[in-house]
């Protein structure tokens, strides 16, 4: 028995299946010779590049080992310095996830105050423990992807992911009978929605942008992005010292400079949050900080409706749904192509509470009942 109750107590351990275990060890297995021939190739490349960058000799007497001009070369160590800092990270997180899937071990234990995952991978384990309290909701993320919480703050944290869809679904409703949490979505329209956060204005109304832990990561994107530009300018000048002076290579560091002075200042902005939504009753104002003006675009909203997002792909997979405005001004996407129904209904709840407009959900109705309800 995957489940077992114990007073009023309840216990859950859950790992795939036998079947399910031996697709994981082949995928496995490709993923890791392919990761790993993808890595190494690209990583000796860009170490042989970056080394003829660096030496202080003509490019053209290492002609037979990288190309003869500067930018070239540069732009070459670019795209494989991108190539393996994507990749490597990329592989790392899928491996974990594989290698978590075929030998992993995840308890659940639900009782009257609260519910503790621990999650055992051979000697290592890790235990979280969260309150209903702490709550203000629980839900289904998509189809058999686990039991998901939402935080005042509107981060998430997941309290199962092992499993089928259908131990989900009997966990899922252990926690709501004992917590009175993962009612309908309606009942968040006074709750911070995943991802967001709201700043209220001076003269009524708020603004709704991304929270900050979203933005952090997009500052990350930035910053590192900032310093491989960084680096390459400083290459090229390096090299123009042996290669001697190239209008390409001139015209290269200086475009590359001004890229990198541009993601700068887009990573100092999105740290501030200075773009977002005001939300005003009927009225949504999206305002963008430009490089030189402020943008304010003003929609009079009649209602938010959520339809079906690309529905040729609804015969193949999971349908995916997006959020819309409506105005006498057009419509407009809020969020788009996403299989987490429930953040993408709790946008729409708050926002139409606020806006005092309906919110149509008809498209979420053809889901069908699972989904509505997670």
């Amino acid at each position: 028995m995957w489940l077992t109750k114990e007073g009023a107590v309840w216990r859950a351990r859950l790992r795939p299946s036998y079947a399910s275990r031996f697709a994981l060890a082949l995928c496995w297995v490709f993923w890791t010779v392919g990761w790993t021939a993808g890595v190494a190739v690209g990583f000796r490349a860009f170490l042989q590049l970056l080394l003829a960058l660096l030496r202080p000799i003509p490019l053209v007497a290492q002609a037979s080992t990288v190309p003869t001009s500067a930018a070239g070369a540069v732009l070459a160590a670019m795209f494989l310095l991108a190539w393996v800092l994507v990749w490597t990270p990329v592989g790392v997180v899928v491996q974990m996830g594989l290698l978590w899937a075929l030998a992993g071990l995840e308890q659940v234990t639900i009782d009257a105050r609260g519910v503790t995952r621990k999650r055992r991978w051979g000697p290592w384990h890790r235990e979280l423990r969260v309150r209903y309290s702490d709550l203000t909701d629980l839900y289904l993320l998509g189809p058999g992807n686990g039991v998901m919480a939402l935080l005042p703050s509107g981060k998430t944290v997941a309290l199962a992911q092992n499993g089928t869809r259908e131990q989900h679904q009997e966990l899922w409703t252990r926690m709501r009978e004992l917590s009175g949490l993962g009612g309908p979505a309606a009942e968040l329209k006074r709750h911070m929605p995943k991802g967001k956060e709201a700043v209220p204005l001076a003269g009524g109304g708020e603004v709704l942008r991304p929270a900050r832990h979203i933005r952090v990561l997009w500052v990350w994107f930035h910053g590192v992005m900032t310093a491989l530009l960084v680096g390459a300018v400083a290459c090229l000048v390096w090299r123009q010292l042996f290669d001697g002076a190239s209008l390409l290579a001139t015209l290269l560091a200086v475009g590359l400079g001004a890229l990198a002075a541009l993601l700068a200042w887009r990573g100092w902005r999105t740290l501030q949050a200075r773009n977002g939504w005001e939300v005003h009753p009927g009225v949504l104002v999206r305002i963008h900080h430009g490089l030189w003006r402020v943008t304010r675009v003003r929609h009079q909203v009649t209602e938010l409706q959520v339809e079906r997002h690309r529905p040729e792909e609804d015969d193949g997979g999971d349908p995916k749904f997006a959020l819309w405005l409506r105005s006498p001004q057009g419509s407009r996407v809020l969020m788009r192509g996403t299989v987490d129904v429930r953040s993408l209904e709790h946008l729409g709840h708050w926002l139409a509470h606020r806006l005092d407009v309906p919110l149509s959900r008809e498209a979420l109705d053809v889901a069908g009942p699972s989904r509505g309800a997670a």
